[in-house]
């Protein structure tokens, strides 16, 4: 075994100044003051970044700073902050306090919100009224602020400011339902809901000027305003009750050129539209969506539902549930997405100069996907696969449909990693075989991508027992439509769409690194990619875990921008100028945000001040060490040293496990009460913390999970600086799988922490995820667990890796915990553990049991419990501190419930 540092940094902290070790540790007081960023914004003319900071005692603040400018603007209890086009304004959320929110909780009483201004020459504020929604003109001279409505129960309509943020006066417009701004100039359309409904309408302002007139009024609601992108074309929905259903239906108003001569409008009703079945109605679940040429519009259909007929009396019906093997979804399943069954729609293009609408989707249940410039779509059908549906083995067919038409044709059947549809709506992209293949969709040809000798486009490093492996990923189409941007390992390729070549627009491989493509924020989130302009990457070291972002420039191949051995993240762009922000962090360095105008003069810049006070505190710092698994693995796990570590005694350590881990080297940490499993707060109580990398078997993921974490722990112990027989084990959800497997086969922890633990093989298969209301099975088989088979296709199987099987192996202490409304594990996997353990004269065995908590503590005083009591755990059994009566006894009902068991 050999150690591996991973670079400099590391090294360099082993040569710390003596001064530095003798700083105080961290205490639970101190936690409070802790901070990391939140939502940002970059001005679009570049010069100013504002960004939230959220504390660890729940405080939240917004600064302000100019980046040519050393100093910065600090607006307490404020957060989301956005700037106007012309980069002159700011707004921002401004919240309650936390003690004042707890308060109003408490006194159950609404937290409001309110709406704050901050005019960027003049450093000037406004507080604006309480309010639940704030939004900029396109133009930048407006800003629309909805209040709080005045009976949210009755009708949810509010009074609108509309701010002339020049001349500083304000409009109001009264029982404003929703409102949308254009994105050109400064039009606003608002759907009005009045009180008796006489005054429902459609309204338009004209910010400019202040003219404000009707588009279209009647006595019905109005909802789903969605104006045409980069056009002045407008649709909203009417929705009106119809005699005899128990639903509305919606007819949809559209209007073009709003504002001009031409102005035009178009309605559908769809009693009598061209193409709407009589058992089918407009859906206010689907906004309607303009097609980008303006000559359609995007709308949902829904199947009608009929009044029931109460006239002669019926007895109590039973509500039992019918539960059938044949069921693709269950009946827990359909509970649960029963809301979201309700908003599904059939995809349907209304043409407004034909009148006439073209149904495409033909289940609710299924995908459409439509390509983003073409006269396509695209409809998954799993329709012939419901076993495979059933039990994680999933397969679909794809049917390409006309939108003009409706005509419909299948292109693929049996794929198991769907398709993409190429913008101009010619091909689709689609994987087989480890192979990208694209279709050609007028000649029906398909052509497979070209894949270069010695790389290769199938995910290779998957260890679950799928059917076939799938892709490493892609970054969809370019905007021109030539061009499939796929991934292998390292590096990012374009695939001619004829399958003519493939060309490698990255060089990771040589030195191991990933380049991934790089959406910023707020800017490029979906949709083709325009190869014809610079494309952010995402680099990460694979086994040097030296990360960066860089951005892949037309003619001029790959730029770094920033890089080191840290973590990189939340990258923004701003709108009309070159400057780029990202958040840079290391374990040993809080999180700060950088700038840089990318080029020969952009080096980056520190523009925050994130923590300062940690340099007046002991910190740990963290290593990599390399090992080899007991299959010939050679793996990769972070070290965590003990904040004021003392190279002449060796300390307890606390191994945290789960799958892959050592990608979160350079994972910043608060320390944080509500952050049970902190390993800030390990180190900083005098605990090296380990997280080695897991794989798996299929079939074997205990025994897996053994042939890794012991060579592992081995590999530490080698090194001289923890005590072995001081060594804990920790982990939650399948992390605590781990933790109470391996302490029924191996005594090298001296006690361990199992959190939502799966702890019985043989029952767990049969359960069910209750928060989503999915089965098991697929999970168990191909998912996370991995095992391949069901329990009776490998019986010897389940029961070797199952901990409940070897509860009377355990020699060491547990702590098991469990909320009693976990959705996710279970909880009765922890209690028949405990009866187990029990029955099997664990004394030392207990379990926490939190009511009402799911899969994750929710409330806070449940998670400061866990985490003390973790502390209190881990303190008495490795570092021999007195143990608690808990520990000691147990606790009695009765005094729990009082909270006096210590």
């Amino acid at each position: 075994m050999r150690r591996l540092l991973a670079v400099t940094w590391f090294s360099c902290a082993l040569a710390a100044p003596a001064a530095a070790q003798s700083r105080p540790a961290i205490a639970p007081a101190d936690y409070g003051k802790w901070e990391t960023p939140g939502p940002a914004s970059l001005s679009p003319d570049g010069r100013w970044i504002a960004y939230t900071v959220q504390r660890v005692d729940e405080q939240v603040e917004v600064r302000v700073r100019r980046l040519d400018r050393d100093s910065t603007l600090v607006i307490a209890n404020a957060s989301a902050p956005v700037f106007n086009a012309d980069s002159r304004w700011l707004a921002y959320t401004v919240s309650p306090t936390p003690a004042e929110r707890e308060r109003l909780e408490r006194d159950r009483k609404p937290v409001r919100t309110s709406t704050g201004l901050l005019e960027l020459g003049t450093l000037a504020r406004h507080a604006l009224a309480q309010s639940s929604s704030h939004r900029f003109s396109a133009d930048g001279r407006h800003l629309a602020v909805r209040l709080v409505p005045t009976d949210a129960a009755k009708r949810d309509a509010a009074d609108l400011l509309v701010r002339d943020l020049a001349a500083g006066t304000s409009q109001t417009i009264g029982n404003v339902a929703s409102y949308a701004w254009s994105d050109r100039g400064a039009q606003l359309a608002l759907a009005l809901e009045t009180d008796g409904q006489a005054g429902n309408g459609v309204q338009l302002l004209d910010a400019g000027n202040g003219r404000l007139r009707t588009l279209a009024s009647s006595t019905d609601r109005y909802r789903g305003l969605a104006w045409r992108r980069g056009a002045m074309d407008l649709a909203v929905l009417r929705s009106q009750p119809t005699n005899g259903y128990r639903d509305s239906t919606n007819v949809v108003l559209a209007w073009r050129g709003v504002g001009s001569a031409s102005e035009r409008r178009f309605t559908l009703d769809p009693a009598g539209g061209r193409g709407v079945l009589a058992t089918l109605r407009v859906a206010e679940q689907r906004k309607p969506e303009w097609r980008r040429d303006g000559r359609g519009l995007a709308i949902g259909l829904r199947p009608r539902l009929v009044t029931a007929d109460t006239a002669s009396p019926r007895e109590k019906a039973s509500d039992v549930q019918v539960w059938h093997a044949r069921d693709v979804r269950p009946i827990p399943m359909q509970k649960v997405q029963e809301q979201a069954d309700l908003r599904r729609t059939f995809y349907s293009v209304w043409w407004l100069d034909d009148d006439r609408v073209v149904q495409i989707g033909s289940a609710l249940a299924e995908q459409v996907t439509v390509a983003d410039t073409g006269n396509v779509a695209l409809e998954t059908n799993a329709e012939r696969y419901a076993f495979g549906q059933m039990f994680g083995r999933p397969q679909r067919d794809i049917d390409v449909v006309d939108l003009a038409s409706g005509q419909r044709k299948r292109v693929l059947s049996g794929t198991r990693f769907g398709a993409l549809p190429s913008p101009d709506g010619r091909r689709v992209a689609w994987f087989s075989s480890g192979q990208w293949r694209f279709t050609d969709l007028v000649t029906g040809a398909t052509q497979a991508a070209t894949t270069p000798a010695g790389s290769g486009f199938t995910d290779t490093e998957d260890d679950h027992p799928v059917p076939e492996r799938g892709p490493w990923g892609n970054a969809g189409w370019s905007s021109d439509s030539r061009w499939f941007i796929a991934y292998d390992r390292y590096d990012v390729w374009r695939l001619a769409a004829d399958g003519s070549r493939a060309e490698r627009l990255t060089s990771g491989a040589a030195e191991r690194r990933v380049h991934r493509v790089l959406r910023t924020e707020p800017f490029d989130q979906r949709g083709p990619l325009d190869l014809a302009r610079p494309v952010y990457l995402q680099v990460a070291g694979e086994w040097s875990k030296e990360n960066g972002i860089a951005r892949l420039v037309p003619g001029q191949g790959v730029q770094l921008v920033a890089s080191g051995a840290a973590a990189f993240s939340r990258l923004l762009r701003a709108d009309s100028a070159a400057t780029v922000a990202w958040v840079r962090e290391r374990f040993d360095e809080p999180p700060n945000w950088y700038v840089a105008t990318p080029g020969p003069a952009g080096a980056a810049r520190r523009v925050s001040d994130l923590d300062p006070f940690q340099a007046d505190y002991a910190w740990g710092r963290a290593e990599l060490v390399e090992f080899r698994s007991d299959s010939g693995r050679v793996l990769q796990g972070v070290l965590y040293y003990p904040a004021n570590h003392d190279p002449s005694r060796k300390y307890p350590m606390i191994v945290n496990t789960y799958e892959l881990m050592s990608g979160a080297i350079h994972n910043y940490v608060p320390p944080s009460e509500r952050s049970y499993y902190n390993r800030t707060v390990w180190t900083s109580r005098g605990y090296f913390v380990f997280t080695p990398d897991v794989v798996f078997r299929a079939g074997d993921p205990g025994r897996s999970y053994l042939e890794c974490v012991i060579p592992a722990v081995r590999a530490v112990i080698a090194m001289g600086v923890v005590d072995s027989a001081r060594i804990g084990l920790v982990g939650h959800s399948w992390g605590g799988y781990e933790a109470a497997y391996a302490p029924t086969q191996t005594n090298l922890f001296a006690t361990s922490i199992a959190g939502a633990a799966i702890t019985n093989f043989l029952s767990f298969p049969g359960a069910f995820h209750w928060t989503p209301g999915m089965p098991e099975l697929d999970h168990w088989e191909t998912g996370q667990a991995r095992m391949g088979k069901a329990p009776w296709e490998d019986f010897e199987g389940h029961v070797r890796n199952s901990p409940a099987a070897f509860v009377d192996k355990l020699q060491r202490p547990m702590l098991m915990m469990f909320g009693d409304a976990d959705g996710t594990v279970d909880w009765h996997q922890g209690v028949e553990f405990y009866n187990f353990a029990r029955r099997a004269g664990k004394e030392d065995f207990v379990m926490l049991v939190y009511p009402g908590e799911d899969h994750g503590l929710r409330k806070k005083e449940n998670q400061v419990d866990y985490h003390r009591r973790i502390l209190e755990w881990f303190g008495h059994w490795l570092k021999g501190e007195p143990a608690p009566a808990w520990i000691r006894s147990g606790v009695a009902w009765q005094r729990a419930a009082a909270g006096a068991e210590r």
